[in-house]
């Protein structure tokens, strides 16, 4: 594996984790958790069950039974390519059907794929492919002990598919949420019109069904305010709005995590939905940041370019991501969907916005915000089309010359090349990219490519002119599965532009192939940039578990306070984890123009709680006023966070003013020295008795003179202050009688 790769959307993968990986390369295989299972046992291994009546009485009665199942033993005799033929006759009540069960070689646990691998036998069925909706009604079910556990109704398009469009083996699957030993067939009826489906095995495959992943999810046993907010803030984390129609926002916070808050319609309000949530503890750089969704339909990737996340840290923005080039979104079974991004930097919070007016995203539900680890998602250690020599482990078929540097796809710069497809509208042959794995691929395996467009313009309809296809081999010879369409293809859209189409695979392989139609626009000077098999894993956890290990540094606490013109710094952690310095930078605007004043090493590891200190003496050559403070700690690897912002309010010392004249008669005119160099603005005069009462306030007149008030005579306090009240100078005051 290169160290150059970063799979899917990963980001912020340490060097360390890499050079890992690049060590355990030679002898890593990438495999379904366990070995896959298929049918096996041959004639006894297989049982035919057909739907029978019978006319007349006794030895009149004539029994006549519906279909029936040629060979049935080839479907367990544990050859992949010989098959079972089930013969669903043309002439038929509607509701017959024919059943072909199979056991399987051990039972298969919960969380398996349960699946039958057919192939049309013979001409397509023209009816089925032009009519939508018109197909026979086929059904996988799963038992234990020949009793009933699940059944699955194969959705009428791949059907379609099946009877209509393709020749080669389709799988017909589900996952089973039961163990079960016997896979059934049951193939109905279509009116009057018959098909022959050969059956070629059974299998239960390992779906790699996640339950349980570590990371962070925003939950609190007592949730307040400070754990979420609703309000909308500008780039200098100014208020904008205080709500932003957003309903319940609490129960994104608690611990129950099948209730909601809601986004509303965004009819009279302001400000777009936001929700901010604190996450229960600060999540690492390189996790998965995101929310689990609800909606009224399921959603569609479409509603990725209405979306934003937003992470933050200690109050600091950190990353941001919309639109459907950096968002992902999963769909699902229970209909909930998860909308995530792979993050770069640390975070402790998460924020979902609205960004657009779409009726399909009014009364949006909003389960959850979370962090969590990146296998969550992917494999983190797949194979790959890479190698440091790419002769002889790709190969081109079709229309000669038709792609362009067929190697790059080969070679171990997996994003920085690829190979290019040229035009496809005058081509008779379609171009295929055959490209051979670092290591073999496993049964269960996704198998696939990363693809990119010229266009840039990708869409689900563009699965019906890609064709994937496995092979094994030390040089690719034998076919093991292919696969075609959007009923028999995933699509999952990538950051700049990329896109991978995958299969889950039944069988080991060696080779992945790619081939694209002919005659397509859409696919003119597409690029190929590798094949890969992965493990990857199947839905969304239920259980999230906080991290075990040592966390980055957390940071505690940061302040700063005035210490005359100068200022003094101060932050606590909690623990630390491979830390290297701490920088504390300071600013003369609120979210910009930020320097660094000074640098502290840090604990590099620590359990407990650790406090730093350091004095800006720099700052005590600037003005009075407000300064801004910021802590950047730095990891070992470089990896940087930073604090949120803190303002401090220098004021200079008081000066001691000059008055005269000094003793000054009532009704005299009072100049006043000392100070120069102050900002103009609103001055006044301030006179306080001895006793600390204040006697006399007058404006200054230009900063330089006052009328002395008609007071008795005595010694008293003259105060300067600017216009905010703050103290300038002082000076005592001695007053006569007038003349």
């Amino acid at each position: 594996m290169s160290a150059l790769y970063s799979f899917g959307t990963w980001r912020g993968i340490r060097l360390l984790v890499l050079l890992a990986a690049l060590l355990l390369a030679a002898v890593q295989t990438v495999s379904a958790a366990s070995a896959p299972i298929y049918s096996a046992g041959g004639a006894s291994g297989t049982n035919v069950i057909r739907t029978c009546s019978t006319i007349g009485v006794g030895l009149a009665s004539v029994t006549t039974c519906f279909g029936d199942v040629k060979n049935p033993e080839l479907a367990a005799d544990g050859n992949f390519s010989s098959a079972a033929t089930i013969d669903v006759p043309s002439i038929s009540l509607l509701g017959n059907a024919v059943k072909l069960r199979m056991n399987m070689a051990q039972q298969a646990p919960k969380n398996y794929r349960a699946g039958v691998v057919v192939r049309r036998k013979g001409n397509l069925l023209d009816i089925i492919r032009l009519n939508v909706g018109l197909a026979p009604r086929i059904v996988l079910r799963t038992l234990l002990n020949s009793s009933n556990q699940e059944s699955f109704t194969v959705a009428a398009t791949l059907v379609q598919t099946v009877l209509g469009e393709e020749s080669g083996a389709v799988r017909l699957e589900f996952v089973a949420t039961k163990p079960f030993d016997q896979i059934e067939l049951e193939a109905g009826s279509l009116l009057s019109l018959g098909y022959e489906l050969d059956v070629l095995y059974a299998y239960a495959i390992d779906a790699n069904v996640i339950d349980t992943t570590e990371g962070l999810v925003t939950r609190f046993d007592n949730p307040t305010t400070a754990n979420y907010s609703t309000e909308v803030k500008d780039d200098n984390g100014l208020t904008v709005c205080v709500n932003s129609g957003v309903s319940n926002p609490e129960n994104t916070v608690d611990n129950d995590l099948t209730n909601f808050a809601t986004f509303n319609a965004l009819v009279g309000v302001s400000c777009p939905n936001t929700l901010q949530a604190q996450l229960e503890g600060p999540a690492p750089a390189g996790y998965v940041a995101g929310f689990v969704l609800g909606s009224g339909t399921l959603l569609n990737v479409s509603v990725l370019d209405k979306l934003r996340i937003t992470t933050y840290q200690g109050g600091v923005k950190q990353e941001q991501a919309s639109g459907r080039d950096l968002l992902q979104l999963e769909v699902l079974p229970n209909g909930q969907s998860v909308v995530r991004f792979t993050t770069t930097k640390p975070f402790d919070r998460v924020e979902l916005q609205r960004t657009s007016v779409v009726d399909l995203l009014n009364n949006l539900r909003i389960y959850y915000g979370f962090g969590v680890t990146p296998s969550t998602f992917r494999d983190q250690e797949p194979r790959l089309s890479s190698f440091a020599n790419p002769a002889n482990n790709f190969q081109v078929g079709g229309t000669a010359g038709l792609i362009s540097n067929p190697q790059l796809a080969a070679d171990n710069n997996l994003t920085g090349n690829f190979a290019t497809v040229g035009s496809l509208l005058e081509v008779l042959t379609a171009p295929r990219l055959k490209l051979r794995l670092d290591a073999p691929g496993k049964a269960g395996n996704l198998a696939g490519v990363r693809l990119g467009l010229g266009t840039g313009l990708v869409d689900a309809n563009v699965l019906s002119n890609i064709r994937i296809r496995t092979y094994s081999g030390a040089n690719g010879g034998t076919l093991v599965e292919t696969a075609t369409g959007s009923s028999l293809l995933d699509l999952e859209l990538l950051a700049g532009g990329q896109f991978e189409v995958t299969f889950l695979t039944t069988q080991d392989f060696d080779w992945v192939e790619v081939e694209l139609a002919t005659g397509v626009a859409v696919l003119n000077d597409a690029r190929i940039y590798f094949a890969f098999a992965e493990d990857r894993p199947t839905g969304f956890p239920t259980t999230i578990v906080r991290p075990t290990g040592p966390l980055p540094v957390q940071l505690t606490a940061f302040g700063a306070r005035a210490n005359g013109l100068a200022v003094d710094v101060s932050w606590e952690t909690a623990a630390e984890l491979n830390s290297s310095y701490f920088e504390v930078e300071r600013s003369a605007q609120a979210g910009r123009g930020f320097v660094a004043v000074g640098r502290q090493q840090a604990a590099g590891n620590s359990a407990g709680n650790r406090t730093y200190n350091l004095t800006d003496a720099a700052a005590a050559q600037l003005p009075a006023g407000l300064l801004y403070y910021r802590l950047r700690q730095v990891d070992l690897d470089g990896t940087e966070t930073y604090s949120a912002v803190v303002a401090v309010t220098r004021r200079a010392p008081a000066a001691a003013l000059v008055l005269y004249p000094n003793p000054a008669p009532a009704g005299s005119q009072l100049r006043i020295g000392g100070l120069s160099g102050l900002p103009e603005g609103g001055y006044e005069l301030l006179l306080y008795s001895m006793q600390g009462a204040l006697v006399s306030r007058q404006p200054l007149r230009n900063a330089m003179e006052a009328t002395v008030p008609n007071l008795g005579a005595g010694v008293y306090q003259a105060i300067v202050n600017d216009a905010a009240g703050h103290l300038v100078g002082r000076q005592r005051l001695v007053l006569t009688q007038g003349r």
